[in-house]
């Protein structure tokens, strides 16, 4: 009985690991064409070639996000110049469906900030997670990005306003009947109110907005154990520091968990509530912490000993 136990065991874990197999994906492309898809390890093609290979992929490593991206297929022609919210590229999932196209930022499809990124949709802007749900409906209006756990929105008429040269552009209502509001991570229009109910409120356009961020008792952990290093002050101050905070205090906050695409709790430092791009730290459920930037991980406590030596 035991023994077909174990083999039933045994024939199971074959199964799984062809189905891992079968699930990898990969970018490809062939010799004769400048064109790139996905098709899966076996060669099961996802998405076929269609997208000009403009920017770089990588065809040894899989893809190991929930979504698929042509990042810089053509931009937008069919929206109004005039309109801020155009579009770049496009996003499918991992069975190969289209999902969106993400918001134009900085001549390349928006970046992500606390788990989520702008879309748009004929015209219109809405919010997108790292998870491919779409937090909010595309509005006509102007979105800016996630911080500490909020975003501000424009709803209503908005049209560029560029700046003498032409180069560079502002964004304005075109009346005077649209709404700005704030939205929480769960594309939620939230209230502010004229005191706050805790120390950690959201301090915006002089109103208070809920502290965002809620933990379980061992998230919580996670963020306590940060404590031991007691240097993150020091290195901040030596690297980064440009003398213009009024306060160096670095708060941490978790701002993505684990899924099946990683394992890892994302954690961002904010100054005076402002997200700081040099503290992005990757922490495990086992008490692991990771500096990481440029897509490189190294053990925080190594990455700190490492700064203080080239910097003492």
């Amino acid at each position: 009985m035991d023994r077909i136990r174990h083999l039933l065991i045994f024939i199971a874990f074959v199964l799984s690991l062809k189905s891992f197999s079968q699930e990898q994906l990969y970018y490809f492309t062939d010799a004769d064409s400048n064109l790139v898809g996905v098709r899966t390890l076996t060669g099961k093609t996802i998405i076929p070639l269609q997208f000009p290979m403009i920017r770089y992929y990588d065809f040894e490593e899989p893809i190991t996000t929930a979504f698929i991206e042509f990042s810089y297929t053509l931009s937008d022609t069919t929206t109004n110049r005039m309109n801020p919210n155009q579009s770049v590229g496009c996003v499918y999932d991992r069975e190969g469906n289209f999902i969106y196209t993400p918001f134009l930022y900085d001549n390349g499809p928006d970046y992500w900030q606390e788990g989520i990124r702008r879309y748009v949709s004929n015209g219109k802007v809405g919010y997108v997670d790292i998870n491919n749900i779409i937090l909010t409906p595309a509005k006509t209006g102007f979105a800016d990005m996630f911080n500490y756990g909020y975003a501000s929105f424009y709803e209503g008429a908005v049209s560029k306003v560029y700046e003498p040269g032409g180069e560079h552009w502002t964004v304005s209502p075109t009346d005077d009947k649209g709404e700005k509001y704030l939205v929480n991570r769960d594309g939620q229009k939230v209230l502010g109110s004229k005191s706050p109910a805790s120390t950690k409120d959201y301090y915006y356009g002089g109103l208070y907005y809920p502290y965002p961020f809620h933990y379980t008792a061992a998230e919580q952990l996670i963020l306590n154990g940060l404590n031991q290093f007691t240097a993150i002050q020091k290195v901040d101050k030596l690297l980064f520091s440009n003398g213009q905070a009024k306060s160096d205090t670095i708060q941490f906050e978790i701002v993505g968990r684990p899924s099946k695409f990683t394992p890892y709790y994302t954690v961002q430092g904010y100054k005076e509530q402002h997200a700081d791009d040099n503290w992005v730290i990757e922490a495990t459920a086992n008490g692991q912490y990771f500096y990481t930037r440029y897509n490189e991980r190294v053990a925080l406590g190594q990455w700190i000993d490492e700064q203080l030596a080239k910097n003492q």
